[in-house]
């Protein structure tokens, strides 16, 4: 416990009081937070009270992944995989999915817990797995995106949700680097067919050819990224080795990079990369989930998607810090911002959202929104952040007196446009500073006065301008002395936000658990 960071502590102990009344719960972290450490520290306990685990992975990217990190646990483990069988001799394994199918009837020992890595993917192999294991295996699902793109709900066997700090709180924290997110103005996508979360391929290669969107990736690495290694995300194995061929023409050292390489030959392309030996590979899914490369500060995606998990792992791919990193480029070429933005913040990149909404009970299917909210961008500075509420005021503007001179992004063969971030109380200026804390007090009162909706309707504006998650006004406005929690309070905002159903219920969770563990665990600690 004493070698998990205190966030990554804390999920431990939610996770362990929730195993008290349920048999499978899932935890939410981003990529980059330590999933891995978490549940390798939860092996260890099982090794040393003698009970036994399973890792069960999807791939073998992640196999590697999770070994190196129980080596380093020092907690000995086996593997159940091609060519490879089961071990008595080993209380902790790690579980090929695909091998483990394939031997459901000869498993002789079953394990006290099952960890499913990824488990937003294979959900229906999960549940057949976990039809089969004896009533008092409990089960965990990590993942860091927590909800499926055809509509199911990871509820269907998991049943709660422990979440974990957002992106901008884990870069607050320094573990995570700061992200600097660029989008070009690309129209056309709205036109192309659709086949369940992609394009067609053909229809998007003539229209990304039209757009000479191969050019202007080099373009902008050869502008921007000369001297960090980088991943390009890209829609299908033809086009990274495309991609690949472009920028060697280049006279850059990138690699194409499949799942029909040779392990040996596809580690050894990770490592290369990793040692800065190379400048970058291109690929389609292959480094989507489970490729660790810190050393990566440069990401471009030229893979339209509607899935938001595809989104959110590819930009999570280069948000790890490394010694002398900065912070992280990436170049969304391809404006899946303008699909993945959150409803309550747009135009702003949802990695700087401090609260996701997943759709983790699968009570609504992805649909195509019917209006995007373009984004609106400073015309004199491409790539600063604007904290400014309006164009008054700035030294840049040549207006003084006009108070947004702001423009909808067009379509123009130009740079790409940084985007900007919620601005938090702490880092306005003073007297917009306290301008908010004199309005939160009298919405604090006006919540006591019986005034509630208003009150209410008010907080989540300020909670959206300063990018604090809705359950910030939850804590700010329920009775901190009553230690129960507000049911009324949160189907109000439920109400005002329009959150789909089962909203209340995983919040209530939430709070619950956190009333718990401030009682029980962190006085002893």
């Amino acid at each position: 416990m004493n070698a998990l960071r205190d966030y990554q502590q804390d999920i431990y102990l939610k996770a362990r009081a929730a195993l008290k009344n349920h048999r499978a719960i899932c935890i939410q972290l981003a990529t980059g937070g330590g999933k891995t450490v978490i549940f390798t520290a939860m092996c260890e306990s099982v090794f040393q009270k003698n009970k036994t685990a399973w890792i069960v992975v999807t791939r073998k990217e992640l196999l590697k992944q999770a070994s190196a990190h129980l080596l380093n646990w020092g907690v000995p483990h086996g593997s159940i995989s091609a060519g490879v069988q089961e071990s008595r001799a080993y209380k902790i394994h790690i579980v090929s999915s695909d091998t483990l199918i394939r031997r459901m009837d000869k498993i002789k020992n079953w394990p006290d817990l099952v960890i499913f890595d990824e488990c937003h993917i294979m959900l229906d192999r999960q549940k057949m797995i976990a039809e089969r294991l004896p009533a008092h295996t409990k089960i965990i699902g990590y993942s860091a995106t927590t909800e499926r793109a055809d509509g199911r709900g990871l509820s269907e066997l998991y049943e709660t949700l422990i979440e974990g700090p957002s992106i901008p709180e884990l870069t607050e924290l320094g573990y995570l680097c700061n992200l600097r997110y660029f989008s070009p103005p690309i129209e056309g996508l709205e036109t192309l067919k659709r086949r369940g979360t992609e394009y067609d391929e053909k229809d998007l290669e003539d229209l990304l050819n039209r757009r000479k969107i191969y050019g202007k990736v080099i373009e902008h690495y050869k502008k921007y990224g000369i001297g960090r290694q980088a991943l390009i995300f890209c829609r299908s194995v033809k086009s990274a080795e495309n991609m690949a061929e472009q920028f060697q023409a280049h006279g850059f050292k990138f690699y194409n990079i499949d799942g029909q390489m040779t392990d040996k030959y596809r580690f050894s392309l990770v490592d290369k990369l990793n040692a800065g030996e190379i400048d970058g590979l291109c690929g389609c899914d292959v480094f989507i989930y489970g490729v660790d490369v810190p050393r990566v500060s440069y990401g471009a995606m030229i893979r339209p998607t509607l899935s938001k998990t595809i989104y959110f792992q590819s930009v999570g791919r280069i948000l790890r810090p490394f010694p002398g990193k900065k912070d992280a480029l990436f170049f969304d070429h391809v404006n899946n911002l303008l699909e993945h933005q959150e409803p309550e913040y747009p135009g702003v990149p949802p990695h700087y959202v401090p609260h996701i909404e997943w759709n983790f009970y699968g009570t609504q299917k992805r649909k195509k929104k019917d209006k995007q909210i373009n984004i609106r961008l400073c015309p004199y500075s491409d790539f600063e952040y604007c904290r400014r509420p309006s164009c008054v005021g700035c030294p840049l503007n040549p207006f003084k007196d006009k108070p947004d001179m702001r423009k909808d992004m067009v379509v123009i063969d130009t740079e790409l446009h940084e985007k900007e971030k919620p601005v938090p109380l702490k880092d306005r200026d003073e007297t917009d500073r306290i301008k908010i804390e004199n309005n939160i007090s009298e919405q604090i009162l006006k919540y006591k006065q019986g005034y509630e909706s208003e009150a209410v309707k008010n907080m989540l504006n300020i909670a959206s301008e300063c990018g604090y998650p809705p359950l910030w006004v939850y804590h700010k406005l329920a009775d901190k002395n009553k230690r129960a929690v507000n049911v009324p309070l949160l189907a109000e905002i439920q109400r005002q936000k329009n959150y789909k159903p089962g909203w209340i219920y995983m919040q209530k969770n939430k709070i619950k658990a956190e009333m718990k563990i401030e009682g029980e665990y962190y006085r002893s600690m």
